[in-house]
């Protein structure tokens, strides 16, 4: 049985493997763009990012994660023009990942669900997230928890729909 779970620092490296993973299986690697495993590391011990991990036993089923980019230039919430205000709010709903084994299962929009839960505890926050639009199954998947394309930027080597959705 899979069990979803807020993540932890130990669940870093793991989670590197499982990116690394997914990306070398995909046919179209230009759909996931992965952040350096040492900014990784640098954002899980810093609490710019969070993690949210669901686990086959030991073993890493899936994971997401979410940054707190506040006004550093990387926030998505510049592509669309948020005020100084609206940008401190913008949550970065930023990489889901699910292992071969376990796909179709619905993990990614359960880990979203639950740090959407979670977020939506702690008070109103701007929801933002880039997805390759043929990306399909990943594409749907957001649009099917409620968020809207606002705009498709060149980004991370290839184009990006930026989605926002509201909570809070």
């Amino acid at each position: 049985m899979l069990e979803i779970r807020k993540g932890t620092i130990r669940d870093t490296e793991p989670l590197i493997d499982l990116m690394v993973l997914v990306r070398q299986s995909m046919e179209h690697k230009e759909w996931l763009y992965l952040d350096p495993p040492d900014e990784v590391r640098r954002m899980m011990n810093d609490g710019t990012m969070s993690l949210w991990v669901s686990m086959d036993g030991k073993r890493m089923a899936g994971a997401f994660d979410i940054l707190r980019p506040s006004l550093a230039p990387f926030n998505y919430g510049y592509t669309i023009g948020l005020s100084n205000e609206d940008l401190q709010k913008v949550i970065h709903m930023d990489t889901v990942v699910v292992h071969p084994d376990y796909r179709g299962l619905g993990l990614q929009k359960r880990l979203m669900q639950t740090a959407e839960t979670e977020l939506s505890k702690a008070g109103q926050h701007i929801l933002m997230c880039m997805v390759h639009p043929e990306n399909r199954y990943s594409l749907n998947n957001v649009l099917s928890q409620g968020y809207t394309i606002c705009t498709t930027v060149d980004m991370y080597g290839s184009i990006r729909h930026v989605l926002r959705k509201d909570i809070g």
